[in-house]
């Protein structure tokens, strides 16, 4: 739990289903991000500044971020229109486990912004204390781990807002490929009408960017078969919809609707 990423993924990461296919899919997300990382990293470093990295990893990670903060009212909406009248209530619970997620994690976002601002309001520079450089020496090698700290764990929080299209998977199971879908082609798209190669060359720049393009549209569609095939339908609420097998004899195992 001290590492950034191991923090980011206890307190962010949605629960896994206990279908085998539910881990299969959840390790090629884990991988295909990994994978992706480590190729655009391989292909384009001799065209960046080491400097660079950190800085535009985070801006790319905030702009990411912020169009993420849109998906889940306008996910909400979209999902209470389209669902059942008697069902819409169903849909609460999950709306208040998202609001307990993103309020996590934007408490989690400034909290070091916050304790900065107070513990800078609390320094006496009139009147120093005769031990206070030596202190504030010390702390220079705690304060430089902890910056380092934090900038993994912003990036990982943000990772998984990106990766769960803001935990809208939370409201219905559905929500989670389309959103992730949604925001996927959103940033891919101002990437490439917009021009976001800087040093670059076009040409790999876009062949980077259709890959991955590629690669999230096949995951996110494998994700969305997966689970209307278990039963799952947007217009019934986020609980599988179970066949009439069921209904007629509850002896034998319930199959869900759309495996009979």
């Amino acid at each position: 739990m001290l590492l950034p990423w191991l923090t980011a993924k206890f307190l962010f990461k949605p629960r896994v289903g206990p279908l085998r296919k539910d881990r299969i899919l959840d390790r090629l997300a884990f991988w295909r991000s990994v994978v992706g990382m480590a190729v655009i990293m391989a292909t384009t470093y001799r065209y960046q500044e080491a400097w660079e990295v950190p800085g535009k990893n985070l801006l790319k990670a905030l702009q990411t971020g912020a169009l993420a903060l849109l998906l889940p009212p306008l996910s909400f909406l979209v999902i209470l229109v389209v669902t059942r009248p008697g069902r819409r209530t169903r849909l609460l619970p999950g709306a208040r486990r998202l609001l307990g997620r993103a309020a996590l994690a934007l408490i989690s976002f400034f909290l070091p912004f916050l304790l900065i601002v107070v513990g800078g309001a609390n320094v006496n520079i009139t009147n120093p204390h005769p031990g206070a450089a030596v202190v504030f020496i010390l702390a220079i090698p705690l304060m430089i781990a902890s910056a380092f700290w934090f900038y993994c764990f912003w990036c990982c929080t943000i990772y998984w807002a990106a990766r769960t299209g803001f935990w809208t998977g939370e409201i219905h199971p559905l929500l989670a490929p389309i959103g992730t879908t949604v925001l996927m082609l959103l940033i891919s798209g101002a990437e490439i009408i917009w021009g976001g190669a800087d040093t670059v060359p076009h040409p790999l720049w876009l062949t980077l960017n259709l890959c991955g393009i590629a690669t999230a549209l096949v995951l996110a569609f494998s994700e969305y078969r997966h689970l209307r095939a278990s039963g799952y339908r947007l217009r019934e609420g986020p609980e599988p919809v179970i066949s009439r097998q069921a209904c007629d004899h509850p002896e034998e195992p319930a199959t869900p609707a759309g495996r009979t």
